[in-house]
């Protein structure tokens, strides 16, 4: 009995600390190994392909038509950029919005029942099936701004026929336009860029990535990630290259709150069971890199939450001396400086330090209940999106007022001491 205990204790606590720590680690020095890879050169504008920009849209009636103006200000040749909004069942003005926008180059399905985004997006991708076999189909978010070159950058990457889709760059702001990136954040831009440059990346972000129209793949079963199926799908059925483009870049306001972070993870942790058997396929032996990829990145973490309770009664079932002493004091201490930051106000290093174990709770025990809410209703694909404000300062739209020289020199950090070593300035 004791063995066993041991055995569970050891072995979550190194799952932990394989998935956040060893494993950005060890993905960043194989990468430091395989060094430098030059970078994709812009295409010549006259052989730049169509694009479709995709989004699936619920009562967005404040923000859709302002995303849409984001789009056409794109550097991109006018007679080659469309958009299609898919209203999932909205039951505002969104659909009638839309439509009182006079261009040729905006299109409205207005689907009527709510069927959650992935869904919606699979429905919209069928009515576009007629479009050419060399057009490129980009994905976003209603309440997500690009940078002028976002669709030029995307595209050019698609001059390479061995790639078949592409995420860009996603930066978390304020209400300001100020990099506002939390340190779990940057760690994740840091695994995805390394896995990448690997050539093991499977997800992308879901508010900046795009594909050749012929590879998209619709799940069997309905999903909510959508971000992490859509191109997953696409790399196992088509093995094609997946890459990442930091110099496509996407912005979007933070949630802000714990309650707003809570019921995104819940809502990741509800989608990630969903994966597992949506993406069964990945558990093919031919796939065994990605797979380690999938495992390390994604299925420990969503399994962190098993890990953390497991880890605690263990060490409550052992004898409290030595080692395990230390080991019960480390995981008591860490809860308690978890509730510490929901109240602790300030910006000193305890504070911050505080504010990230608070998130590190927050995240897992959101992912509990997701999974918790998957057992109580399997079928479950239709969310409510997290509120977001969309705008910087003066009302002026989000990329305008964000200084992008500030944004790159605050999330170009990309190895493990880089962002470790942002903790004391922002650890949340």
């Amino acid at each position: 009995m004791v063995a066993w205990t041991a055995f569970l204790l050891w072995g979550s606590l190194f799952a932990l600390a394989y998935t956040y720590v060893g494993y950005p680690v060890l993905v960043w020095c194989l990468v430091r190994l395989k060094g430098n890879v030059p970078q994709a050169e812009v295409l010549d504008r006259d052989c730049l392909p169509k694009v479709t920009v995709l989004i699936a849209a619920y009562n967005a009636e404040h923000h859709v038509r302002s995303r849409i103006e984001n789009l056409f200000a794109s550097d991109y040749p006018a007679d080659r950029l469309r958009v299609v909004i898919a209203s999932d069942g909205s039951d505002d003005a969104t659909v009638d919005e839309v439509r009182s926008i006079d261009d040729p180059r905006v299109t409205c399905f207005a689907f009527g029942e709510r069927r959650g985004k992935a869904r919606t997006l699979v429905h919209a991708v069928e009515r576009l099936r007629n479009r050419s076999a060399d057009e490129v189909l980009l994905f976003t978010d209603v309440t997500t701004r690009f940078a002028s070159d976002a669709v030029l950058r995307l595209a050019s990457n698609f001059q390479d026929p061995a790639v078949g889709l592409v995420s860009g760059h996603l930066t978390i702001t304020d209400p300001e336009g100020q990099p506002s990136e939390s340190l779990y954040w940057k760690c994740e831009m840091m695994v995805r860029r390394c896995e990448a440059r690997l050539g093991i990346m499977l997800g992308a972000s879901g508010a900046i990535y795009a594909m050749r129209f012929p590879l998209f793949v619709a799940p069997t079963s309905a999903v909510i990630n959508d971000d992490m199926v859509f191109p997953t799908l696409v790399r196992l059925r088509h093995r094609v290259n997946v890459k990442l483009d930091e110099n496509a870049r996407a912005f979007a306001i933070g949630g802000g709150t714990l309650g707003a972070e809570f019921h995104r993870r819940r809502r990741i942790g509800v989608g990630a069971v969903q994966c597992l058997f949506t993406l069964k396929e990945l558990f093919h032996p031919k796939h065994v890199v990605q797979l380690w990829a999938f495992t390390s990145h994604k299925l420990l973490r969503w399994a962190s939450p098993l890990f953390l309770i497991v880890a605690a009664v263990a060490n409550m079932l052992m004898h409290l001396e030595g080692v395990y002493q230390v080991t019960a004091v480390l995981q008591i201490g860490s809860y308690g400086l978890a509730v510490l930051g929901v109240f602790l106000t300030g910006h000193g290093v305890a504070v911050r330090l505080s504010r990230a174990a608070t998130s590190f709770v927050v995240m897992n025990a959101a992912l509990a209940a997701g999974i918790l809410q998957w057992v109580l209703n399997p079928a479950c694909v239709v969310w409510t999106p997290t509120l977001r404000p969309v705008g910087g300062r003066d009302g002026l739209p989000i990329e305008s007022a964000i200084s992008l020289d500030l944004v790159e020199s605050r999330t170009r950090k990309s190895n493990p001491v880089d962002i470790l070593t942002e903790l004391p300035r922002k650890a949340s």
